[in-house]
């Protein structure tokens, strides 16, 4: 698809559309990745002047009809197999529109879009939650822009440059992956969900598409099991990593022959707020804040800490979410505003700043985790399971590193003479949860000390 062809259809779609969106109105966008409509419909919405939240169809009815409901989509853009999928879910939207055929299901009413201003939504992207439910994260035109106008500065990238899309369009690295190349007039090549799993087969894939901008976690990797990929990939020039701790062997191994970026970014700023080259044999950084962006670390007092000394990582400045949809409280909670700082977000990253000025992450200081890229809430599996029939209570981890990290829970029955069947369990958890919130393995514990209350320490 040409800019050309994508330009206009998209402002098809944005005509049709108009009429049911207004500025800070959500707009669902229910497409699988590979199909360019799913591109058009985003730049529809954006053009229509609403925001998209867009929702993975291999997601489970649970976590969809969740995510509509909490956005409080009226207007949901899908195909043929969503427009069924909806209607067999039970699902109430007001407007199932086809981007197929706009028009046969919202006639235009000669209703002009009211062009975005900056303070206005963009975007929302959901996150794990804590109770097991997603919780929206709501993102500005003039946060999003700023993040794009300094990748278009910092990366320089030109028409004929080939960028990979490996990322769901439901997670907010997409829209980073997605603007590296419309921001620029590069080609964007998507990965679809086959390529993504492809494991070594994917250095071929990306040696036969040309791929010279590719942005994936670390641990893929580590999965591709490539030992030389200054020689298997000569396109490539520039890996931009994120979503989980680089390590120094996987910076030596990719950082030969091209440029490698390690990002750093919660969802709540904006994809990615710190970010630092990395070059083979020297320590690994998340390095500094983009553009527009501040970077503080605290104690447990919230008051900044001496260069050196781990704390905890607040971010502030453009790039800071307007807050959770729905969820003042947690908006408060995770977004203070501290003296001398103003507002912040808390991101619950451990870091210390080194001699140079780069920051180096230590981990997390909460319960959640980050597994091949994705972000999870081990509370929000605990809290899932705790539904379930049979289990009275639940506790997650994370057991191994790298490629071989497993997502682990462990369950005391509810019953002392019948265990759950954890096959039953499972798939409980299927139904709503994404599929890599999902244990890759279910272990059950006999009996809890009664010294720590019931709860799995």
């Amino acid at each position: 698809m040409t800019y050309g062809e994508m330009l206009a259809q998209a402002d098809a779609l944005a005509d049709a559309i108009s009429s049911l969106a207004c500025p800070d109105s959500v707009l669902g966008i229910l497409l699988p990745r590979d199909s360019p409509r799913l591109y058009v419909a985003q730049l529809a919405v954006l053009k229509a002047g609403a925001a998209f939240t867009c929702i993975d169809p291999v997601f489970p009815d649970a976590h969809v009809h969740a995510v509509l409901k909490d956005s409080d989509v009226s207007v949901l853009l899908t195909d043929r197999d969503g427009m069924r999928r909806m209607s067999d879910s039970g699902a109430s939207i007001d407007h199932l529109i086809d981007v197929a055929a706009p028009r046969a299901v919202a006639a235009a009413s000669g209703a002009k879009a009211t062009p975005p201003r900056p303070e206005h939504l963009a975007y929302v992207i959901y996150t794990s939650g804590t109770t097991g439910t997603p919780k929206g994260v709501m993102i500005e035109h003039r946060s999003i822009v700023n993040l794009v106008a300094s990748d278009v500065e910092e990366f320089a990238l030109r028409p004929g440059d080939r960028v990979c899309q490996g990322s769901s369009a439901a997670y907010d690295s997409s829209i980073e992956e997605i603007w590296l190349a419309f921001a620029s007039g590069a080609t964007l090549v998507v990965m679809d969900d086959h390529a993504s799993r492809m494991g070594p087969d994917l250095v071929q894939w990306l040696r036969h598409e040309r791929i010279g901008v590719f942005c994936p976690p670390p641990t893929l990797l580590r999965t591709m099991g490539c030992d030389d990929p200054a020689s298997a990939l000569p396109d490539l020039k520039l890996l931009y990593v994120g979503g989980e701790a680089l390590t120094e062997d996987l910076a030596d191994q990719w950082g030969r022959g091209r440029r490698l970026v390690n990002g750093y970014g919660p969802t709540e700023c904006t994809v990615t707020a710190v970010r630092g080259d990395v070059l083979p044999g020297r320590p690994v950084t998340i390095g500094r804040p983009v553009p527009g962006l501040e970077a503080w670390v605290v104690d447990s007092h919230l008051t900044p800490v001496a260069d050196g000394e781990p704390g905890e990582l607040c971010l502030a400045g453009a790039g800071l979410a307007r807050g959770y949809r729905h969820r003042e409280d947690l908006t408060r909670e995770k977004f203070p505003v501290l003296p001398g700082l103003g507002r912040v977000y808390r991101t619950g990253d451990l870091v210390r700043r080194d001699p140079g000025g780069d920051l180096v992450y230590l981990g997390r200081i909460d319960a959640q985790v980050k597994l091949r890229g994705y972000r999870v809430e081990l509370e929000a599996i605990e809290a899932c399971l705790a539904r379930c029939d049979g289990v009275r209570e639940a506790a997650c981890r994370v057991q191994g590193d790298g490629s071989n990290a497993l997502l682990v829970a462990h369950i005391v029955a509810a019953r002392d003479d019948a265990a759950p069947d954890f096959a039953t369990l499972k798939e409980s958890l299927r139904k709503v949860l994404p599929p890599y919130m999902v244990p890759a393995r279910l272990g059950l514990i006999e009996s809890l000390p009664r010294s720590i209350g019931g709860k799995i320490d």
